[in-house]
């Protein structure tokens, strides 16, 4: 039976308003078809691979091809000499990161491969092969702690100290390229690196029969609650009804659904260090438990979670976070006092760093502006990743088959 949770008319809004958003943040580079994180005027003029290797994916379950086998044409030609993919790149497809962040190689893989399975496209898989076998090497000789079978890391998916370790999120996307390196193109190496990073996932990162979001540099784990913990539901690592997704995703429900305005945080924020930006739901991350939910056969619960998405649109576009008004209040002046503290590190001179203080201020005045007069203050938007993890929960719903974003005379939904 169709769902009913969303009319046929805002369906349709929203799938042309997505469109337009990554017609808006596509972009042309000398290494080839990108998409920025957000339009060129957003907070995330860059190109993340992360945000473009999970556009990937979704392109490919929603029967875009064409449009994938570009951005994987850009991730190929972007590749560093030593193997690895860097954070981010500007719009001229050059590395413009600053920090660190581990999962950028293996969700490229992902990507890349998950592509190629399907679109069978022999010449791709070919194409790819030597860069995959270099980024493989790459994780090997330097992010794989080869005693633990985890790969390290220094920052990831929250792009804070929150992720530093062996966080799950990353390993379970390590886990997943290697899993399907093996399914492209055979051989031991890969399937060895599969197995004993999920065995190790299995064996290290469980606790009181659930996930745990990493363990810290020092192999202590941390049993707070983060909505990463549905990483291994999320890379088809383990089924969606296995015990240690159902109880993982039973301490996301009881602890990171925001009881008073809906939607799912990503972490409690219990210190400044959880605080670096103003608490509030995620609707990628909100995305993610839906599809979850469908995936298990919970209807109901999916479809109170994507009438949330809806509601929480603006014009039918998504932000990154929805920021209560109330959080503004209680955590304005101490983000302000966390800004004042950013000191130049990595590759960042004095000035970039000033840059960045001053838009974060900037952003931070237009939050406390916004929230005079009203109770939900929506951040960034239109944000990519949102409206792709809301368009795989609707196709997971029913709601849409194919969705292509340069669609042809024929309706594509």
């Amino acid at each position: 039976m169709k769902p009913t949770t969303i009319a046929q008319e805002e369906l349709d809004q929203f799938l042309q308003v997505s469109r337009d958003v990554f017609r808006r943040a596509a972009v042309a580079s000398p290494r080839g078809r990108a998409l920025l994180a957000t339009p060129p005027t957003g907070k995330y003029p860059y190109i993340y691979t992360r945000d473009l290797a999970i556009a990937i994916t979704a392109l490919c379950e929603l029967d875009s091809l064409d449009v994938a086998r570009d951005f994987c044409r850009f991730l190929l030609r972007a590749q560093s000499p030593d193997g690895s993919w860097m954070t981010r790149y500007d719009l001229e497809g050059r590395p413009a990161h600053v920090s660190n962040q581990e999962d950028a190689t293996a969700l490229a893989i992902w990507a890349l491969l998950t592509y190629v399975k399907a679109a069978g496209d022999d010449t791709l898989v070919e194409v790819a092969r030597e860069p995959i076998e270099r980024a493989t090497t790459y994780t090997v000789e330097c992010t794989l702690n080869s005693y633990l079978y985890l790969v390290e890391t220094t920052s990831s998916i929250h792009e804070s100290d929150v992720s530093a370790g062996y966080e799950i999120w990353n390993n379970c996307a390590h886990a997943a390229a290697f899993a399907l390196c093996h399914r492209v193109y055979g051989g031991e190496r890969y399937r060895r690196l599969a197995l004993m990073i999920r065995r190790a996932i299995g064996l290290l990162m469980v606790q009181d029969n659930r996930f745990l979001r990493r363990l810290d540099p020092h192999g202590y784990p941390d049993p707070r609650p983060d909505v990463t913990m549905m990483s291994p539901f999320y890379f088809s690592l383990w089924s969606p009804t296995e015990r240690a997704v159902l109880n993982s995703a039973e301490v996301i429900e009881r602890s990171l659904w925001n009881v008073e305005i809906g939607g799912y945080i990503r972490y409690l924020p219990y210190s400044p260090v959880e605080r670096l930006t103003l608490p509030g739901p995620y609707p990628h991350f909100t995305a993610w438990m839906a599809q979850y939910h469908y995936a298990i056969g919970n209807q109901d619960r999916a479809e109170a979670i994507m009438r949330w998405l809806f509601d929480n649109a603006t014009d039918s576009l998504l932000p990154e976070v929805a920021v209560p008004a109330a959080s503004i209040r209680r955590f304005g002046s101490e983000l302000r006092a966390t800004i004042d503290k950013t000191t130049p590190g990595g590759r960042m001179s004095r000035q970039a760093t000033d840059e960045i203080r001053a838009r974060r201020h900037a952003e931070l005045d237009g939050l406390i502006g916004e929230s005079r007069g009203l109770d939900i203050v929506p951040a960034n938007s239109p944000y990519v990743w949102a409206h792709v993890e809301t368009l795989r929960a609707l196709r997971r719903g029913g709601y849409v088959g194919r969705w292509e974003v340069e669609p042809s005379a024929h309706r594509s939904h």
